[in-house]
């Protein structure tokens, strides 16, 4: 590989690098999903260094074009980025399903309340305010 692909190999790692280090920094990133990133930082900043040894490994899995390996792992990098973020989304939907649940159920439980206190409409103002602070109370259990 020439030496100035090497150098901008090497200088886009640093980059990715310190792209996902002020991310997390900045808290944009969460730490779990920064992980494979800084990962993938760091193969590109490590990869110019160990370019004959991967041509070697290649060669020896019978890649005919070296960088073909380079490419593959950059695949398999990428797809488990893919991965990390479906699981994450599947986690959430689940979470949104029973947040949701939960709302209409609470909604459904002070639309009762309410309709109590306003049944009671005809009592005395000592009622009124017991019965709208039982309604608080249970609103915030």
């Amino acid at each position: 590989m020439n030496l100035y692909a090497r150098i901008y190999m090497f200088l886009l790692g640093l980059m990715v690098l310190a792209f996902v280090i002020n991310q997390v920094r900045t808290r944009r990133l969460q730490e779990r999903y920064a992980l494979l990133w800084l990962l993938a930082g760091l193969g590109l900043t490590a990869a110019p260094l160990v370019i004959p040894w991967l041509d070697r490994v290649a060669y020896a899995l019978g890649f005919d074009y070296p960088p073909a390996l380079l490419l593959l792992l950059a695949v398999v990098a990428l797809l488990l980025i893919i991965f990390q973020l479906s699981l994450t989304i599947s986690h959430n939907s689940d979470q949104l399903k029973v947040l949701t649940q939960e709302m209409g159920l609470l909604r459904q439980e002070l639309d009762a309340l309410r309709q109590a206190v306003h049944a009671d409409s005809g009592a005395t103002t000592d009622e009124t305010i017991l019965a709208r602070s039982v309604l608080c109370e249970q609103f915030q259990k």
